[in-house]
Order: structure tokens, then C-alpha cells, then sequence
């Protein structure tokens, strides 16, 4: 409106100044120039509204870049948290390896181990099994070594058996005279009391002592398969001394050295096969308390045992 007034005024004085044709042409130009000022203010008002949008859209913009900046430094710390995390999980990852590198290392040693002491183990195995093998054969070998002596041990027990019955029927009719046959320990024992053999204290074999000796020496010099050892026995009391026997153990070997010259006397006895021995006081067969005893233990006794030598050679 105040642009009007102006323009207006202007007008009046030009036309003061002026003459009509330049005025025409003033006023032609003013209303070209009124168009023209339209116009602009249309195109203002129009660049105005572009503006104002634009200044919307300029401030929507801003929002959504400051929205898209916060969520790029979010997105940003995030990948440095990642990064961050990714760096501690590679440390974490070579310590791991480095571990897993010393067990697999240790293992690996171990493992070369166990397949040394496998091998050593099965090094044993098979000299075991060789022994093995070797023990099989040497079993085998025992069993018919085994067999071959319990047929000889057979054999000499039915020997022994053998004999005793021949003694017993050769010896029955000292039966009450102090003599006795019994088998003990896979050997036959021929025990003669004192009174059947000895006078008191004496290593002289009395008459009866020789008719028995001289039976059992028949059975022996039959049998020369049969070892012989005799055996003096005496009872604990002390002897009184004569001539070279002294003491019980001299009389005890007096008188197993007496019985078996007797048996010697049968020429089928070699001296090879006879022993004879003194055991003195110290093999009583009870105690020494009573008169009964002591004679019981003054004995001698003739002991058979079957040769070794072949169960010997079987073992050879």
C-alpha cells in the first residue's frame, strides 16, 4: 500500500514536470512495471512456499542426518566394540592354539612313548610266548617223565610190598620175640627190640639175633634192587664205658656195624647197597619214663628204600 502512495506521488509530480507523452509512456512503464512487480511478488510468494518447504524439508533433513549421525556413532562404537572384542577373541585364540600346540606336543611325545613301551610290550609278548611255547614242551616232556616214574615207583612199591610179605612169612616165627614190619614213608622198617638181638650193654649178636638176620639176608640177597640201612638205637640212660665203646652213641654204631657184617655174611648182599648208621638216644620212639619205654627205644632197625637210579636216570 505505501507503495502505491509513493508510486502516486510520484506520478503527480511527474506530471508537474512533464508532458503527456512521456507521461503515457511513464504510465505504460508503471503498469508494466505494476505487472512486472505482480509477477514478482507471485514468483516471491511462489519462492517463498519453495522456501518454506525446502526449509522443511532442509529441517526434516536435519533431524534424520542427526538421527543417521547419533546411529552412525552408535554403528561406529559398535565396531570398535567389535574390533575391540574380534582383537581379545584373536589373543584368546592364539593363546589357545599355543596350549593346544604344547598339549598336542605332549601328546605326541606321550603317544611316541606308548608306542615304544607297545612295542616293548609286545617284544615281551612274544618271548613269553615263546617260554611259553618252550614250558608246553617242557610240560609235556615232565608228563611222560611223570609217567614213566610213577610206573617205576609203581613198580617199586609193589617190590617193597613184595618183600614185606617174604619177610613177614620168612620172620613170622619172631613175631613174639620183639620184631615187627611196617611200611612208612614208601619204605619197609624191620625194628628188632634189644632182648631179640643184645645182651645188656653189648654188641654181640646173640643166637636168636643171627636165625633173624640170617632170614631177612635170604629175602635181601634176592631182592638186589633194595638199599639197606641200619639203624642202632639206644634208650637215654647213660652207659657206663668198656674197652672202645664208651657211650651210648658208640654203642648204638657198635651195633648197627654188628648186624650188618651178620647180613654180609649172605654173599648176595653187595656192601655196596648197605649203610650202617647210630642214632644213639636222640630217635626214641616214646618216652624214656618207664622201664617199658626205655626197652621199647633200645632197638635197631633195618630200613629198605627202593634204588633211585632209574627215576634219577628218568629225570637225567
Amino acid at each position: 500500500m505505501k507503495k502505491t502512495i509513493v508510486l502516486l506521488s510520484t506520478v503527480c509530480l511527474l506530471c508537474s514536470c512533464v508532458s503527456t507523452k512521456k507521461y503515457n509512456k511513464m504510465m505504460k512503464d508503471n503498469a508494466d512495471c505494476s505487472e512486472k512487480l505482480s509477477a514478482l511478488q507471485m514468483k516471491n510468494t511462489e519462492n517463498e512456499s519453495k522456501i518454506s518447504s525446502l526449509s522443511e524439508q532442509l529441517e526434516n533433513c536435519n533431524k534424520n542426518l542427526s538421527l543417521q549421525t547419533k546411529t552412525n556413532e552408535k554403528i561406529n562404537n559398535d565396531i570398535k566394540s567389535y574390533v575391540k572384542q574380534n582383537n581379545e577373541l584373536r589373543q584368546q585364540l592364539s593363546v589357545s592354539n599355543s596350549k593346544i600346540n604344547e598339549i598336542l606336543k605332549d601328546k605326541s611325545s606321550n603317544l611316541q612313548q606308548l608306542n615304544n613301551e607297545l612295542y616293548q610290550k609286545e617284544m615281551e609278548l612274544n618271548q613269553k610266548e615263546k617260554n611259553l611255547d618252550s614250558l608246553k614242551q617242557e610240560y609235556t616232556q615232565n608228563q611222560e617223565q611223570m609217567k614213566k616214574m610213577n610206573a617205576q615207583l609203581a613198580k617199586k612199591d609193589k617190590e617193597l610190598k613184595n618183600i614185606q610179605n617174604k619177610l613177614k612169612d620168612a620172620l613170622l616165627g619172631f613175631k613174639d620175640k620183639g620184631l615187627t614190619i611196617e611200611t612208612k614213608h614208601g619204605k619197609v622198617y624191620v625194628s628188632m627190640e634189644e632182648k631179640l638181638l643184645f645182651s645188656s650193654g653189648s654188641w654181640q649178636v646173640s643166637k636168636d639175633g643171627i636165625k633173624a638176620l640170617q632170614e631177612i639176608a635170604v629175602v635181601l640177597g634176592n631182592n638186589p634192587d633194595i638199599d639197606i640201612m641200619v639203624e642202632g638205637h639206644t634208650d637215654n640212660v647213660p652207659l657206663v664205658g668198656k674197652n672202645q665203646v664208651k657211650d651210648n652213641w658208640d654203642l648204638s654204631v657198635m651195633r648197627a656195624t654188628s648186624i650188618t657184617k651178620t647180613l654180609l655174611d649172605n654173599t648176595g648182599i653187595s656192601p655196596t647197597r648197605i649203610l650202617p648208621c647210630g642214632r644213639s638216644e636222640y630217635m626214641p620212639l616214646v618216652d624214656n619214663k618207664t622201664p617199658e619205654h626205655r626197652a621199647k627205644n633200645r632197638r635197631t632197625e633195618i630200613i629198605l628204600s627202593p634204588k633211585v637210579s632209574e627215576l634219577l636216570e628218568i629225570l637225567n
